[in-house]
């Protein structure tokens, strides 16, 4: 007589349930799991059960607990071979040229009746608008007139003081008559850069970089020196070393966490490693860092200032809040007579509503509340949209998976041509940002960025099939 099979017990009959709907794709990476007492009805078992089974498939990788949040599926594992490779980089100082595609990408970035992949900028349904018009209705009331006047080029002290209680986070220690305001983090590096350069001087800046800086560089008459981004670690201090070697560098603008278009983070090693460079060689560290906050596992990154350096950090809330109040700001560091100057005579007055509806937004509005929803909305729609285009571009295909923030970056085999892609892709309804923008010598022919930032679904899918098919022909 055989032996009686032992009864698999409840919890783990329930995980491989749950196992297997994971593979065949009712739950993809970054979707979250019902809650413990949603599972616990819809299988008809207790919360302990489920509780069980949720450690189970978490000690097996399956899918992981986030504090306060609940159950995710994880991204997939990292494969290193799918992965952008550093760019090719010039080192030789740069003129950077004007490129002629430029104002049509512009055009078409908020073109809401194009698919809207060139926008890095939230979706409306991101944005918390009825708590801002909530807070809103409360700051006309509390104010009254007085936030319909200038602010001077300070900014409202209630907001430097809420900016004050957040960058803690970062590590970074700044009382609010350290802070500046700004109209979003453009005009901050702009005063950045002027604070820090005059014409004809050498700005090291990653490749790729956003397309935004690199404007600001040549518009300013400034040359710049190419320093190459890792996928995973960010800004290859290395190259910065060996071009401080051979040339005079005035600054170095860099993205340390949640690069764009890259999605890499710095390491604590590199950004200390960073800063010590910019003391002995004497150059600034202007520390664009709108993306920060932007975690797709939650945890904040630090700032390059908290391991010392010449660092001119700048931020906004235009990725996290929303883009239209135009509310940012600069801790100048060392330089902040200089910046303090510059604001005075380039655009002395503030939006002062927008900061007042920001500073109470940042206090009591909700914000730790409001980015754990936002960045796990990043995390999946990251997820999804790299999903998609691994299954419907050619195999030869490389494509970051950021930690952070909410682009795309998509090389190809060298011969593609990314803005022929582009003019082909709005033909189809699709906006785009070809390669050639983010790179200081015009390089980067062969890539793409893709902006995630809008609402994942059908029409999404579908978009991406297309380009898919497009990236083919090439």
């Amino acid at each position: 007589m055989t032996a009686m099979k032992a009864a698999v017990p409840l919890y783990q009959d329930l995980a491989s349930r749950l196992a297997g709907l994971i593979r065949a794709g009712t739950f993809s990476a970054g979707d979250r799991l019902p809650s413990v007492r949603q599972a616990s009805r819809e299988h008809q078992v207790s919360i302990t059960t489920v509780m069980e089974a949720y450690r189970s498939l978490e000690d097996q990788g399956i899918i992981e607990a986030r504090p306060r949040s609940g159950y995710y599926i994880p991204p997939p594992v990292l494969d290193l071979s799918k992965l952008p490779t550093a760019a090719k980089h010039s080192t030789k100082p740069l003129v950077i040229a004007q490129t002629s595609i430029f104002q049509s990408v512009m055009d078409l970035a908020e073109n809401r009746k194009v698919v809207p992949f060139a926008a890095a900028a939230p979706d409306e349904s991101i944005i918390p608008s009825a708590k801002l018009a909530s807070i809103t209705n409360a700051v006309m009331r509390k104010f009254k007139s007085d936030a319909l006047r200038y602010t001077p080029p300070m900014g409202r002290r209630e907001l430097r003081i809420a900016l004050s209680r957040r960058l803690l986070v970062a590590g970074i220690k700044a009382g609010p008559d350290e802070l500046i305001t700004t109209h979003g983090a453009t005009e901050a590096l702009l005063l950045a850069l002027r604070a820090t350069t005059k014409r004809g001087d050498l700005v090291a800046v990653e490749t790729p970089t956003y397309f935004g800086i690199l404007h600001l560089i040549r518009d300013l008459g400034l040359r710049a020196i190419e320093v190459p981004v890792c996928a995973r670690d960010g800004m290859v201090v290395d190259a910065l070393e060996a071009a401080l070697k051979k040339h005079r560098i005035a600054a170095c603008v860099v993205q340390p966490n949640f690069q764009n278009p890259i999605g890499s983070v710095m390491s604590p090693e590199s950004k200390k490693r960073l800063a010590k460079l910019s003391e002995s060689h004497g150059f600034a560290i202007i520390e664009d860092d709108v993306y920060g906050e932007l975690s797709h596992d939650g945890g904040r990154p630090s700032s390059i200032a908290l391991y010392g350096g010449n660092v001119i950090h700048c931020g906004s809330i235009s990725k996290t809040i929303a883009p239209g109040f135009r509310v940012g700001w600069i801790l100048p560091g060392i330089y902040q007579q200089e910046v303090k100057r510059l604001k005075t005579i380039q655009c002395p007055w503030n939006a002062t509503l927008s900061e007042l509806v920001v500073a109470e937004f940042l206090d009591a509005g909700g914000y730790d509340r409001h980015l754990r929803r936002i960045r796990q909305l990043y995390a999946l729609q990251c997820a999804r949209t790299r999903q998609a285009v691994i299954q419907h571009f050619p195999v030869s295909c490389r494509v970051n998976q950021p930690a952070g923030g909410f682009v795309l970056w998509i090389e190809m085999p060298a011969e593609f041509d990314s803005e022929t892609f582009t003019v082909d892709a709005v033909a189809k309804g699709i906006s785009l940002v070809p390669g050639t923008l983010f790179s200081p010598s015009g390089g980067l022919k062969n890539c793409f960025r893709l902006s995630c930032g809008f609402a994942f679904g059908p029409r999404t899918l579908d978009a991406i099939a297309t380009l898919g098919r497009l990236a083919g022909k090439f």
